[in-house]
């Protein structure tokens, strides 16, 4: 049943209300197993099933083409490719590059039963995780092994700004972690052992399922980027765990019935446990395969849900939520478009609860940057190696969150 109230604890306290509906996104009647959202906008999204691939290829109305060939992952490498992986169990499975104008696949590197590819913004490169090891690249086309990880199964990475997590599956499972964006690596302390679907939040929190088997499966967390874990609640049958961008709460969503939860819901950590409230209304299909999150601006973002019979969409998720209410403090960023530097002023009237440094996201929700406050309230602020593109400064207080858009030429 939908709430159309609730009392959110987030990053302010106030009454906020729910409010969404679902259309169809893509094929119907498909099951969906993942999307990719290839870059911020509809465009170049990759719809995945296990007989094969749907891509968007126009910027207004989706226009589906099919390719009979199943990938287990894919990112941008560039306007015109994207790095596609193969994950057939055949010999032939590997790193692929795909033409989005010629539509022809070219193999970059083989590798045997290739699980993940993803870009890691803060350092500028790319990695592939397989069966035997880890694999990173600086420009997606030559690609080297790292040796902590040979012999490895990696099947999931996650990262929040310098701090990386990396799952690994096998006769060991365990969660490995880097703390200086991947030139050092050390086994976690304490976690559940094998886990699934890991996600970071805005708090820089890190989430995993810890799946169907045993009385500890549920969703479990970790303050310390993945150095020791704790329960947030128990559940059977969840599936899939997203970010919802620049909030603290995540998406969860559950593949089959459970006797107490179905399809996808809102977790509020900090709201009275569970904290979850369960957006089912409208939606044709509660079995999820996954879930992705678009950010719109900071100011609430696109969900979508990956089903048994299709994707579906929420372009209007938490519709009527004031993300930026009348503000007494103020950040002020000149210039702005930035080419090297920028200088920050700070005007805080509220002080009670301020975090000690602005958060800098990308245009995907992922932070990218820490700046400092102090008692320092007129800041000099470096891109560094930040590439150009849209990115946001967001400073949070307790009733207040301060954001700004810049961007870098």
């Amino acid at each position: 049943m939908k709430k159309t109230t609730l009392i959110l604890a987030l990053i302010f306290t106030i009454q906020q209300g729910y409010s969404y509906t679902w259309e169809s996104y893509g094929p119907e009647g498909i099951k969906a197993e993942y999307l990719i959202l290839l870059n911020s906008s509809h465009a170049h999204s990759l719809i995945c099933t296990d007989s094969g691939m749907y891509l968007n290829t126009s910027l207004g109305i989706p226009n589906w083409e099919y390719f009979a060939i199943p990938p287990k992952d894919a990112c941008l490498l560039n306007n015109d490719t994207l790095i596609i992986l193969i994950n057939t169990g055949s010999y032939s499975d590997g790193i692929f590059s795909f033409d989005l104008q010629t539509y022809e696949f070219n193999v970059i590197d083989y590798c045997g039963k290739p699980n993940f590819v993803t870009y890691y913004e803060a350092e500028d490169v790319y990695y592939v995780g397989h069966e035997y090891g880890l694999s990173k690249s600086e420009d997606g086309l030559n690609w080297s092994e790292i040796p902590f990880f040979d012999g490895k199964n990696c099947v999931e990475m996650e990262f929040n700004y310098d701090h990386i997590i990396i799952n690994v599956t096998g006769d060991i499972s365990h969660l490995y972690l880097s703390d200086n964006g991947g030139v050092d690596w050390a086994e976690a302390t304490n976690c559940p052992g094998w886990v699934t679907g890991m996600a970071f939040n805005s708090n820089g929190e890190a989430y995993c399922i810890f799946p169907d088997n045993s009385y500890s499966s549920g969703l479990w967390y970790s303050n310390d980027y993945g150095d020791n874990w704790e329960n947030s609640f128990y559940s059977t049958n969840m599936n899939t765990v997203c970010n919802a961008g620049y909030s603290d709460r995540l998406l969860l969503g559950w593949k089959n019935t459970d006797k107490d939860y179905e399809g996808i819901a809102v977790y509020e950590p900090d709201a009275p446990q569970p904290g979850l409230t369960f957006l089912n209304e409208g939606l044709p299909n509660t079995q999820i395969n996954m879930i992705a999150y678009m950010e719109l601006l900071c100011s609430g973002g696109i969900i979508f849900v990956c089903t048994d019979n299709g994707v579906y969409l929420c372009q209007d998720y938490f519709v009527g939520v004031d993300e930026h209410p009348a503000q007494s403090s103020s950040i002020n960023v000149f210039p702005n478009p930035i080419t090297n530097q920028t200088t920050l002023k700070l005007n805080l009237q509220e002080t009670n609860g301020i975090k000690n440094s602005i958060s800098v996201y990308n245009n995907q929700g992922k932070i990218v940057d820490e700046i400092k406050i102090g008692t320092n309230h007129e800041i000099i602020w470096d891109r560094g190696n930040l590439p150009s593109g849209v990115y946001y400064m967001v400073v949070k207080i307790e009733k207040e969150k301060l954001t700004r858009k810049i961007i870098i030429l």
